[in-house]
Order: C-alpha cells, then sequence, then structure tokens
C-alpha cells in the first residue's frame, strides 16, 4: 500500500488508489467536496460525531444520524470522518466487500467502538485474519499528556495501564491511543501483519489540525470510497 500526495483545486490530500478503492485524508483548509468531485462521488455521506462507540454501515445513515464510524458497503459512495488529533482508524476486508473508518479518541477506545467494529464484521461473515487496518494522521504518544483521573478510570476497565499510560512527572501521563488501538486488535485476533499506520503526529506536523496545539476549529477529513 502507497499513500501518495495530491493538490485537487482547493485541497491537498494523501491518497490511495486502486481500481477498486481509494481512502486517504486531508491537511489543513481542505474542501471535501473538492475529494467528492476527484473521485467522481456520487454522494457524501458524513456522521454528528459524537466521541461514542456506535458505527452505522452507509446504507443506513440518515440526517444528523449521531455516531462515530462508518461500514461502507455501496459503490461511488464517499463516507467522511472527521479528526484533530484522534486516530481515524481505516479498515477493509480481504475480499473489498466493506471498508471504512471510526474515529477513535480516548472516548471511543474506552467504550470499545473498535470490538463494537469487529463484532459487526463478524456478523457479515468475516474473520479477523481477513480484516486489514490502517491508522491515520493522529497525535502520538509521546505529545499527548492526560491526567491521572484518567489512567484511573482505565484501570476499571479490560485495558493494562502499561499498553496506554506512561508516567512523566507531577501526576501527568502520557497516553498512546495509537499502541491502545493495536494491542485492543491483535488480541481481538487481528494478525500484526494486517495493521499498519501513518506515523504522522498531528500535534507535531503543522501541515495538519491539532486540536491541542491551536487549531481548535479545523478538521481532517479522513474518507473512503469504493469505485
Amino acid at each position: 500500500m502507497s499513500i501518495n500526495k495530491k493538490k485537487f483545486k482547493r485541497s491537498i490530500f494523501h491518497i490511495h488508489e486502486d481500481n477498486r478503492i481509494a481512502f486517504g485524508f486531508t491537511e489543513s483548509d481542505a474542501d471535501i467536496n473538492d475529494i467528492g468531485e476527484y473521485l467522481n462521488a456520487e454522494k457524501i455521506l458524513q456522521l454528528e460525531q459524537v466521541h461514542g462507540n456506535k458505527i452505522f454501515f452507509s446504507n443506513n445513515i440518515q440526517e444528523k444520524s449521531e455516531g462515530d464510524g462508518i461500514i461502507l458497503c455501496e459503490r461511488k459512495i464517499l463516507i467522511v470522518i472527521r479528526t484533530a488529533d484522534c486516530v481515524p482508524l481505516f479498515f477493509r476486508t480481504r475480499d473489498y466487500k466493506y471498508a471504512g473508518i471510526i474515529h477513535i479518541g480516548w472516548r471511543g477506545l474506552y467504550l470499545g467502538i473498535g470490538q463494537n467494529l469487529i463484532d459487526l464484521l463478524k456478523r457479515m461473515g468475516t474473520g479477523t485474519n481477513d480484516l486489514f487496518f490502517f491508522t491515520g494522521p493522529a497525535i502520538e504518544g509521546r505529545c499527548y499528556n492526560v491526567q491521572s483521573d484518567l489512567v484511573e478510570k482505565f484501570r476499571e476497565s479490560d485495558f493494562i495501564i502499561d499498553d496506554l499510560f506512561k508516567k512523566i512527572a507531577n501526576g501527568q501521563y502520557l497516553m498512546d491511543l495509537i499502541k491502545g488501538i493495536t494491542v485492543c486488535l491483535k488480541r481481538i485476533g487481528v494478525p500484526k501483519r494486517n495493521i499498519t499506520h501513518s506515523d504522522i503526529c498531528t500535534f507535531c506536523d503543522k501541515r495538519f489540525p491539532s486540536y491541542r496545539r491551536s487549531d481548535q476549529a479545523k478538521r481532517i477529513f479522513n474518507f473512503v470510497l469504493f469505485k
């Protein structure tokens, strides 16, 4: 898989495309309609994102549907998830029957949105060996400072604290969302070779908006389309 940089009208975006699928993410100040035009999308679907664990199939999304993940099951439909430090987790099945994106911040991770995705795809007949994942631009663990109360919250869950947090000083911790997501997927049964990463930190790389750095109103548009 290769991600290529493109400039189209008002937008700079990074994209992988072949004869079956296109997916990628934008830099700052992009216009999602540019992506729709570039990919000849017939429709653009987005959710009212709420930092939860609800996932929709694309053919069930209504106006103002609230959720944080979309499973694409139609051609020529562009699905979009917005992020600005949280992790956009892209996925597809081996047979290209389903693909999509889920938005994972600490709340989504805590609420088990990753497990919800796996459960939904298993019901549709897809095993974990046939799932492929890619983490898009997100804040990396070395840049994501959190308080001890969040660590205590996760102690009440099934997570192993050392997979998520590293103590620094004065009750401060670093939280590694990408590592936490990767560990969860592997424990569920997804092979390590099926999980790849963009290795772009939104906090460090100023081409991308970061809620924690300063760009609280801007978002990355993460997108997928079946051709």
